[in-house]
């Protein structure tokens, strides 16, 4: 038989279904196959998760108990996600206490670069010792005042004491 009769070419265009017919069967069979394992670890996976929580209840039946009970679980539920919450809020703080100084440093360097040494304002600590450096001076002035108000006042006393006692004598020699 000739290839090239139309006998030929049509026997041959037959084979050629044929085998892509096979071909597009195993396709198929081979893009399921996966769908059926997939289905099949889906079940095993969680036949074995079923499996470990029944023989963890089984070893702990209290906190089975614990969690069965429907206003246990509720607060047991609230109370997880309040410490969630709050360990979530406590990382979020941490972050922002690290990050924030990082995140500062090149605009303060840039100031400190930039402006002279007289136009940058004095960090707190540094206002706040000269603050109680003057307060310190301002109470030692203040004691040295009292100390001289005092001295004043006894010796206007003793003065007026002396003139007191000399009234009273020459009052007592008439």
């Amino acid at each position: 038989m000739n290839p090239l009769t139309p006998t030929g070419i049509s026997e041959r265009m037959q084979q050629i279904e044929g085998t892509l017919s096979r071909v597009g069967e195993k396709m198929k069979e081979t893009a399921t196959l996966p769908l059926h394992k997939a289905g099949s670890l889906s079940d095993t996976l969680t036949a074995n998760v079923q499996n470990s929580v029944q023989a963890w209840i089984d070893v702990h039946p209290i906190f089975a108990w614990i969690l069965l009970h429907p206003l246990w679980s509720m607060g047991i539920a609230i109370l997880v996600l309040w410490l969630a919450f709050s360990l979530l809020t406590a990382l979020v703080d941490a972050t922002v206490q690290l990050i924030s100084p990082i995140l500062k440093l090149p605009f303060t360097g840039f100031k400190r670069l930039l402006l002279p040494r007289r136009f940058v304002k004095p960090d707190s600590s540094q206002r706040l010792m000269e603050v109680l450096d003057r307060l310190e001076a301002l109470r030692q002035e203040q004691d040295e005042l009292l100390k001289q108000v005092k001295t004043m006042l006894a010796s206007e006393r003793n003065v007026k004491e002396k003139s007191v006692s000399a009234d009273q004598t020459l009052s007592s020699r008439r």
